[in-house]
């Protein structure tokens, strides 16, 4: 069997108790260490499996975006990643997004700040699922840290899952396409939300 089928019974018995009563302290003790052992061998298992099964060694790039028909067959559905080249070397952003044309547009706005020791975010860490600080500040003190104009502690970056550039930066809407035409039928919506990580 898989290692799905194992993390289960692996968790069952870490969670009972019933066959603990009248055993000492020591012996439910060594099995509760035995029960937690095979949980986390099971679950390194199901991640492996996982990866060999969907995952690929590297992100793909593709010389041009997929059909509508290629994104919910071979990306959306299968849950995998790719990048696709110059899809949007078009847009005005991309010349005008300079730290003064932001500061400019943005720079007095309050925004939403995740801060992380390390950068990693929504990851385990030494053993421990991390989740990141999050903080409001003005998007110049922001821009301030990352140019080094003010020292920080920790690693400071813009992002949030239902998109920062619709929620918090109406203003820079301009400089970017309302949609993304291949993503935007495939995934049957008349305008895409974008999700950005500025």
């Amino acid at each position: 069997g898989g290692a799905a089928e194992r993390v289960l019974p692996a968790l069952g018995a870490l969670r009972s108790g019933s066959e603990e009563r009248g055993l000492p302290a020591v012996a439910v003790a060594a099995m509760r260490c035995d029960a937690m052992q095979a949980l986390r061998a099971s679950v390194r298992r199901l991640a492996e499996e996982a990866r060999d099964l969907y995952l690929n060694d590297a992100v793909p790039y593709l010389d041009k975006p997929p059909t509508p028909l290629e994104f919910q067959r071979s990306w959306l559905c299968p849950n995998k990643p790719f990048i696709v080249r110059n899809a949007i070397s078009h847009w005005p952003a991309i010349s005008k997004w300079t730290f003064p044309y932001l500061r400019q547009e943005v720079g007095e706005q309050s925004v939403s700040v995740a801060v992380t020791p390390n950068g990693y975010a929504d990851a385990v860490h030494q053993g421990r699922f991390m989740m990141p600080e999050e903080r409001k500040m003005r998007f110049g003190e922001f821009l301030d840290i990352v140019e080094r104009k003010r020292a920080a502690s920790g690693v400071f970056y813009v992002q949030k899952q239902c998109s920062n550039l619709t929620e918090e930066f109406p203003q820079l809407l301009k400089d970017v396409d309302a949609h993304i035409p291949w993503m935007t039928e495939a995934l049957g919506m008349t305008q895409l939300t974008l999700h950005s990580n500025l």
